[in-house]
């Protein structure tokens, strides 16, 4: 996103939240993935096996491009199906977004939830690809879809939150930024967004 200013000093506060949001966005998808990956038993822990690789770089924000050719190698395989490759796509969709490939990302997590559609954490990243690509209004739906699947309910406020935000409804995106940081006060992250937001729109 643009990181000019506007001529007009009133439009300078919310330019400046929006960039702040964004900057959350991304957290927003690598934190939900961890939480996810910590239950899914797919990670054998061997280095040399491509399921814990593609596993491994979705957890890593430094994913190589090894990481991004397991989950490659997984998806080339006939055998791998259903929920397995549902995750498997989860998987390189975070690698995506933390690298800026948001539309390869999207798709992977839209084919996700086509095959797994109870994937809960497949449902959170795709309203994170959404608002990187463009679609914060259809955001709000798929991150309250996440909700009732039993995503982390702070995650998927905050994603609501940013997608609120890009749309200008910031006394909306202010209710889901507090409700984000009540739901994890332990998560610095989400706990410094109502301040921050607060002091942009002061």
């Amino acid at each position: 996103m643009s990181t000019h200013s506007f001529n007009s000093r009133s439009n300078r506060p919310v330019m400046q939240a929006l960039t702040g949001g964004f900057c959350g966005l991304a957290m927003a998808a690598l934190l939900a993935l961890a939480v996810s990956f910590a239950f899914s038993g797919r990670a054998l822990g061997q280095e040399n096996d491509p399921r814990y690789e593609c596993e491994a770089g979705a957890r890593d924000t430094g994913a190589t491009g090894r990481a991004l050719g397991a989950c490659d190698l997984l998806l080339r395989d006939a055998s791998v199906t259903g929920e397995t490759r549902a995750r498997v796509l989860t998987n390189r969709a975070v690698m995506l977004l933390a690298r800026g490939q948001n539309i390869q990302a999207r798709s992977d997590l839209e084919e996700a939830v086509e095959l797994s559609p109870e994937l809960a954490e497949a449902w959170l990243n795709l309203s994170a690809a959404q608002i990187a690509t463009g679609s914060a209004q259809a955001a709000i739906d798929t991150a309250r879809q996440a909700r009732e699947l039993g995503a982390s309910p702070a995650l998927a406020a905050f994603n609501t939150a940013i997608a609120l935000e890009t749309l200008g409804r910031f006394e909306d995106a202010y209710a889901a930024y507090s409700e984000a940081a009540q739901q994890d006060p332990e998560n610095v992250t989400l706990a410094a967004q109502p301040a921050r937001f607060i002091w942009h729109q002061g």
